[in-house]
């Protein structure tokens, strides 16, 4: 995969005129000189060629880079001109052909491209014979049955003298095109079949313009693999860790590298795609022919006015004279405007630089490396700050800690993500770790292996208490403090001391207290102590948060008044919650007595309901309907004096509502 980097200014594309190649121009191959690998999977490929006067700098990309070359190629041509580039488009053979009387297959026929040039002169030779002239056609005729049966091909051409002269054709027959532009057609049309057969490559010509020779430089940014990254880490006991990170790359650009400098950059950048070379037609609307008649005028219903042009005059003259004093767009813009700062020589070691958004590291060395070849090389080795804990993250529902180590980047760069591995100085390989990408001089965990000698269990107890009540606005406020008591019971390891560290999670909104307490990150807070060799240790975590209820005094319920009224710090808000509580409760049992009375009643006049039904069924002046009789006049005494009472009750309960809102009110 031949690639060029190049940013391509919008600017130049709608300014310049494409600058064909001039008579005695030549076409220059370019050489890669830097790529610069980036982590969001885009490589910034910078070449150069050298230049003289008006010439051509072709360079062969795969055709999937196609797009990308032309969202971001950039040309740098210190004292000549840009023109523009060309390229074959995306189905060069389809486009060749259709230009053409024949196709792509018919090529493979002779008798089949005989008959497709009908009206062009030729020379065929066939069987000892010769014929010339304009070919009418190449008919076919069945010879002999059967199995035996064959067909033959014949030519049929107008000689110079107006007569028709036939061949036959076969497998020694030889066909001369005669005319000489149709002859050009064919040998173009066979070579771009050719290249059709491998249509993954692309040869961009990009026109340049200027005088005597000079130096040019492209750049454009194309998709590459990810460089990755795999870090070695040698921990020691003094605090201090040697720490070696190795960078992967491969070379996908389809073309060896040869004294290619090399810059890896790391970042999260916004990385996009366009089919730009893909064509895209635009739908026009299809409107009926109109034939025969003609579409009747609009009446005129209006009087007519008259109309100052004098507005619209004014502005087509400002319009003529914006036209006449623009830039033509066929006027080259000099590609001096855009600059690329050239790379630096190599130097003994890496060189890092950060950026706004990334790191990038320049590799010391120019790289030598095959076309899909991987290469696996270090770009920093440095001595970090390492401090071994033992971190216990409760979510995981493990009773052990990890060994991890609280790495600090020294190096002066960030760190790009990556995987690492790490060694004790004394034991060896210790374990894998996932390395986050660390900012230059922050800090980050790295947890490598369960550290199952120290064991850590954790108990979490709720606690809930009113703290102030509050009334406002005819409203009680209730604040209460919420409280989650944490305690981790810790047994160190016998074998030696331990630095714990517990990341207890953090939780929106609520405050954290512990003697342990030594900093927070974005979703836990960490906890730090000191474990001596098989000791035990508790450590305890309050976290704590406040929360006000707002309550309707109107509303509020005889128990909970009295239970406020408890709580209440302020005697004098406590003996008038009291007082509520009590009127609260009066207007309560007057509301339930008031439903049992209601109850009485509708079970008194069912029953009423039933006598009355059986006094109807009971013979006339009969013992049992004199009983029916008498029952009856007993409920509708009944039922009378119950009326009475909820009348009497109902009364009550409204006054006792009516003193629970006067007191609300007056509170």
């Amino acid at each position: 995969m031949k690639t060029i980097t190049k940013l391509w200014q919008a600017s130049l594309v709608g300014a310049s005129a494409f600058l064909p190649l001039q008579s005695g121009a030549s076409a220059s191959e370019s050489r890669v000189e830097a790529i610069t690998l980036s982590s969001g999977g885009l490589a910034e490929v910078n070449r150069s060629a050298r230049v003289s006067g008006n010439e051509t700098v072709e360079i062969e990309i795969p055709l999937e880079q196609v797009d990308d070359i032309l969202k971001s190629l950039v040309v740098r041509d210190p004292s000549g001109k840009v023109g523009g580039l060309t390229l074959d488009g995306l189905s060069p053979v389809e486009e060749t052909f259709r230009r053409l009387p024949f196709g792509p297959d018919t090529m493979g026929s002779l008798p089949d491209l005989a008959a497709s040039l009908q009206g062009v002169s030729i020379r065929a030779t066939s069987g000892g014979r010769t014929v010339e002239g304009v070919v009418l056609g190449v008919g076919s005729e069945r010879r002999g049955s059967g199995p035996e049966a064959s067909i033959e091909r014949i030519l049929s051409v107008m000689t110079g003298e107006g007569g028709i002269d036939v061949l036959k054709l076969g497998t020694d027959t030889t066909l001369e095109i005669l005319d000489e532009a149709m002859r050009e057609k064919l040998r173009e049309a066979a070579a771009v079949s050719g290249r059709g057969r491998i249509d993954d490559m692309r040869r961009i010509a990009i026109s340049l313009s200027g005088k005597d020779g000079r130096d040019i430089a492209l750049s454009y940014v194309v998709p590459a693999p990810v460089w990755k990254t795999a870090y070695r880490l040698v921990s020691g006991a003094d605090g201090q860790a040697r720490l070696q990170a190795w960078a992967i790359i491969e070379n996908a650009t389809g073309e060896d590298w040869k004294n290619v400098a090399v810059t890896l950059s790391s970042g999260a950048p916004v990385t996009l795609s366009q089919r730009l070379h893909q064509r895209y037609w635009h739908q026009r609307p299809e409107i009926p022919v109109t034939a025969g008649a003609t579409t009747p005028p609009r009446p005129d219903n209006a009087a007519s006015i008259n109309a100052d042009m004098s507005a619209d005059a004014g502005g087509g003259a400002m319009l003529q004279k914006r036209m006449r004093t623009a830039t033509p767009a066929s006027a080259p813009v000099s590609a001096e405007i855009m600059t690329y700062a050239p790379m630096a020589g190599a130097r003994e070691q890496t060189v890092a630089q950060e950026g706004q958004t990334s790191a990038s590291f320049r590799l010391p060395d120019p790289v030598n490396l095959r076309a899909g070849q991987t290469l696996s090389m270090p770009f920093i080795d440095a001595e970090v700050p390492a401090e071994q804990v033992s971190l216990f993250q409760p979510e995981r529902g493990e009773a052990h800690p990890i060994a991890a180590l609280l790495l600090e980047n020294g190096t002066g760069a960030s760190l790009p993500p990556g995987i690492l591995t790490v060694y004790d100085g004394r034991d060896g390989y210790v374990g894998d770790a996932q390395l986050a990408g660390i900012p230059a001089t922050e800090s980050r965990m790295v947890s490598f292996a369960a550290d199952r000698k120290v064991e850590i269990a954790s108990d979490t107890k709720p606690e809930e208490a009113v703290t102030r009540i509050r009334v406002v606005d005819g409203a009680l406020l209730v604040t209460s403090l919420s409280r989650l008591v944490t305690t981790y019971s810790i047994k160190g390891a016998a074998d030696g001391a331990r630095t714990v560290i517990i990341e207890h999670p953090r939780q929106n909104g609520w405050r954290v207290v512990s003697d342990a307490l030594s900093s927070s990150t974005p979703t836990h807070h960490r906890l730090r102590v000191e474990i001596g060799e098989g000791a035990s240790k508790d450590v305890v975590v309050t976290a704590e948060q406040d929360r006000t209820d707002r309550f309707a005094l109107v509303d509020a319920g005889a128990d909970a008044l009295l239970s406020w009224s408890g709580a209440a710090a302020d005697p004098e808000t406590a003996s008038k919650l009291a007082e509520l509580g009590e009127l609260r409760r009066k207007a309560a049992n007057a509301q339930n007595e008031l439903r049992d009375i209601e109850d009485a009643i509708e079970r008194t006049a069912d029953a009423q309901g039933r006598i009355r039904d059986n006094l109807a069924a009971a013979p006339a002046d009969s013992a049992l309907a004199k009983r029916y009789l008498g029952m009856l006049e007993k409920t509708e005494d009944e039922i009378a004096a119950l009326t009475g009472r909820r009348d009497e009750m109902d009364v009550l309960r409204k006054r006792f509502e009516a003193d629970v809102s006067a007191f609300v009110r007056d509170f």
